[in-house]
């Protein structure tokens, strides 16, 4: 792989100012010269800040920069693979897909992961401005809940469930269009990277010495419910039900949020099921 400073996907598109940067990735509004439409580049450098570079270093976990940035280009390939998953998963309406990837070698070291996706709303960006249905949130979780679903089917527990990551199409429909596929085959053995730590996991797998809760993905779901049930925001620890749900959506959602694994919902099948019998009762 050739060092280059500009990705050749961006050939065809003008971008715009930074408006995300955070943990090593930055976002771009970008257009398409060609055809004028909307797009969003996302970058995520690899490793994120010099100092992890250092730390490797001085720690010994690597000989030398080489031994090291073979590394950094194994993880840099694992993105491109997340990316693949995603787009084989878009087949279905509950996945939205990358338009274009391509990852190019640092001057120094490491490596950038350029994804480009068309531009959508995301709930994050919602939140705050409108007040969703009661009904339109149960649909957001029965979609959710029939992504993971699929997901599973395709033997992937998905880990990124968070409003940055659901995008609304114009007509309302809601779609998962970021990574953080895990195997299932892996999780007996492995731990939540830090890069997919956030208030949509469970603490309990903040531990570093923790594997991985088979359920993960339902307490994802909870969370993103409670909070658009909750104008929007988020407590700092969920105790109590939202504070704009009946009696029937607040024990769902509370059980998907519930802190202990073996208290929650086991897989998103059984959510479904659940908001599916909601929205039923809700309509009749």
């Amino acid at each position: 792989m050739t060092e280059q400073s500009t990705p050749k996907l961006l050939e065809h598109y003008t971008l715009g100012e930074v408006f995300s940067n955070k943990n090593g990735i930055r976002c771009y509004p970008a257009t398409d010269n060609r055809t004028g439409k909307r797009y969003v580049a996302k970058v995520q450098k690899i490793p994120y800040s010099p100092s992890v570079t250092e730390a490797f270093l001085l720690s010994g976990a690597f000989e030398d920069a080489e031994e090291m940035n073979e590394y950094y280009s194994s993880l840099a390939k694992d993105l491109c693979r997340q990316a693949a998953i995603l787009n084989a998963l878009s087949y279905n309406d509950c996945f939205s897909h990358f338009t274009s990837c391509e990852t190019i070698k640092c001057k120094d070291i490491g490596y950038e992961v350029w994804l480009i996706s068309s531009y959508r709303n995301t709930l994050a960006t919602l939140f705050g401005k409108i007040q969703l249905s009661k009904n339109k949130i149960l649909e957001l979780g029965i979609t959710l809940c029939r992504g993971l679903r699929l997901c599973r089917e395709a033997g992937f527990l998905y880990t990124g469930i968070k409003p940055e990551n659901i995008y609304i199409s114009e007509d309302g429909k809601f779609t998962i269009g970021d990574i953080g596929f895990i195997p299932l085959s892996s999780l007996p053995f492995a731990t939540l990277p830090l890069r997919h730590h956030s208030a949509y996991t469970p603490a309990d797998n903040h531990d570093c010495f923790s594997h991985i809760s088979d359920n993960l993905d339902v307490y994802g779901v909870g969370v993103v419910l409670y909070q658009a049930l909750s104008g929007g925001k988020l407590p700092e620890k969920i105790t109590e039900p939202p504070q704009n749900a009946d009696k029937e959506i607040a024990d769902i959602i509370m059980t998907a949020c519930a802190p202990s694994t073996g208290s929650r919902w086991k897989t998103p099948s059984e959510l479904e099921a659940a908001l599916s019998a909601c929205i039923e009762s809700r309509n009749s």
